[in-house]
């Protein structure tokens, strides 16, 4: 594995360059094509992002229809073809609790999904965060009073091991290294599905939409942090996600997705603090993504990011659960983070490497030095169970390009099944097998792979 990721990071350059010039007219051609949402205003200023405990997250009832609301503030924002606005009731409330308690309102946003007003607060100086919401919670006209919550990327260190069987039906240059495609099966599972038309919402860092490897894939992006467009294809971390869910399989190009055919939506909703760390989102942008993810319809949500339990945001898993959206989420090794993999109806996703039993109630698949698209038409090795997560979500397009009506309890159940155990050089791991999976919901199905 050490000589092929010397030969991957000295051969990168050169294989993009090969291409590139083949994919700028379908660059083009896709980044005219896919769906920006009008700019808007900034959404998480950096003094929020610098010091999160100044700031907590109020909603107030708001059970009203008329004008498009505005997403994020009172005058700008993305309108989503719906009718609801904010209340005279409720704006006259969060007006009242301002005076009352001092509070700066920052940003604001209508959710229709809860129907309720959610409002970002700045604390008044010499006021402790935890004092403010207890004063809060005692007021009547409040439903949700909580913390401006900090979630960041899941991740783990590099290291080497995995499955060491390869794939060898694919023209892709770097699918020799995928042996995480070789675990999961997807030459196989590609026979049976490629995940053709599935709506999937990646809410986490942007992406580079204009990758040869992703060209024509994003149907719709959203951007809730700022308004740098550039920015916002330089992100890694989404990168990586969306790479392993719908990186172009047989084109001759870098890596091969585990379902190539869906339709990606690309919520940013999470910021990276310098161009190799991991991303970190707050309260009011997931919940913002959530909710945005849920009115464009989307089949799959990808949540490659842990932290800890929010009130809003579960209330925003919640409806999208039961809308029969599938929600994919990684588990943290950490106890304390039960967002999102915790929440019922979500799919928990662990890493194949760690020890753990078929019972053990976690769906696994390979994190461990994974081939997968960084920006600027590159490819890199990353690990984490955010990679797990992302290639879990593509199994689940592959299965719900097949039937759309599987709900969260059977597709769970599907992945639990499916789940094989694997020999390698440093001791065995458990992953979902994808043809496996897949030959449970089509009659006659078969699949050749072996173990």
């Amino acid at each position: 594995m050490f000589a092929s990721r010397s030969r991957l990071l000295a051969d990168s350059r050169f294989r993009v360059a090969r291409f590139i010039a083949a994919a700028l007219v379908a660059v083009a051609f896709a980044i005219s094509h896919v769906a920006f949402a009008a700019q808007p205003e900034v959404r998480t200023p950096p003094e929020v992002r610098a010091d999160p405990n100044q700031f907590i997250v109020v909603a107030v009832a708001n059970p009203v229809t008329g004008r498009p609301a505005a997403v994020g503030g009172t005058a700008h924002g993305y309108g989503t073809g719906s009718n609801y606005r904010v209340s005279a009731t409720a704006a006259t409330q969060i007006r009242d609790l301002s005076k009352q308690y001092s509070l700066t309102l920052v940003s604001e946003w209508p959710i229709e999904q809860l129907q309720m007003h959610c409002v970002l607060f700045r604390i008044p100086s010499g006021t402790t965060r935890d004092a403010m919401i207890e004063k809060l919670r005692a007021d009547k006209r409040v439903l949700i009073v909580q913390p401006l919550n900090e979630f960041e990327s899941a991740t783990a260190p590099k290291a080497e091991g995995g499955a060491q069987r390869t794939p060898g039906g694919f023209d892709d240059p770097y699918a020799k290294l995928q042996a995480n495609v070789s675990a999961l099966d997807v030459e196989e599972a590609h026979r049976l599905s490629r995940g053709a038309g599935i709506r999937v919402a990646i809410i986490d860092t942007g992406v580079d939409i204009s990758h040869p490897d992703l060209v024509g894939r994003t149907a719709l992006t959203r951007n809730y942090i700022d308004n740098d467009a550039a920015g916002f294809r330089a992100d890694r971390h989404g990168t990586q996600v969306a790479g392993l869910i719908a990186a172009a399989a047989n084109n001759g190009i870098g890596i091969v997705g585990v379902a190539p055919d869906v339709r990606l939506l690309a919520f940013k909703a999470c910021w990276q603090p310098n161009a190799t760390s991991s991303g970190r989102c707050n309260s009011f942008t997931l919940a913002q993504a959530l909710a945005d993810a849920i009115a464009q319809k989307s089949q799959v949500i990808n949540l490659s990011l842990v932290g800890p339990s929010d009130p809003l945001l579960e209330a925003l898993v919640a409806k999208a659960t039961e809308a029969g959206i599938i929600i994919v989420g990684a588990v943290s090794p950490d106890p304390r983070f039960d967002f999102p993999a915790k929440l019922p109806g979500v799919l928990p996703v662990g890493e194949a490497e760690t020890t753990g039993a078929v019972t053990d109630q976690i769906i696994r698949a390979p994190s461990r030095d994974i081939v997968t698209l960084v920006p600027n038409g590159h490819y890199d090795f990353a690990s984490g169970s955010s990679l797990a997560t992302a290639q879990i979500t593509g199994v689940v397009a592959l299965l719900l390009a097949k039937d759309q009506k599987l709900g969260s309890a059977r597709m769970r159940s599907l992945l639990e099944q499916s789940t094989e155990k694997h020999d390698t050089t440093r001791g065995p791991f458990l992953s979902v097998n994808a043809c496996t999976a897949l030959a449970q919901v089509i009659h006659g199905a078969l699949c050749g792979h072996t173990s």
